[in-house]
């Protein structure tokens, strides 16, 4: 007989401040699995297709992958094609000003958010 899976406060916690952008994301959709628990669909733009499904088992993990989400949408709209470890001052600032929302909302998590600008 399968375990059923178990709610996680902190991983609600940031999968409730980042509920919005998620919702509104074509590139996302989060689950709850009884079997499985959490699980993060990323969504290929184009074709719909699933290209990668995540269980998440920590809330730190959910946090890095959607904060990398976002950088990685700050910088698909300046036209160059690099992951934002890559990027220069200036798109490091316009990463850090759209993250300020969620850094905010998440202070524990600073370190993940800060090494995304560093």
């Amino acid at each position: 007989m399968m375990q059923k899976a178990e709610k996680n406060e902190e991983i609600e916690k940031v999968s409730g401040v980042f509920q919005d952008y998620i919702q509104d994301s074509s590139r996302l959709e989060w689950l709850w699995s009884e079997k499985l628990g959490y699980v993060l669909l990323q969504i290929h733009g184009k074709t719909r297709d699933m290209e990668e499904g995540l269980v998440i088992r920590r809330a730190d993990r959910l946090c890095g992958i959607l904060a990398g989400e976002i950088a990685q949408e700050v910088l698909d709209g300046t036209g160059k094609e690099h992951d934002p470890y890559g990027a220069d001052p200036e798109e490091r600032a316009q990463i850090r000003e759209r993250l300020r929302p969620w850094r905010e909302q998440l202070p524990e998590y600073r370190d993940i958010f800060d090494g995304l600008t560093e």
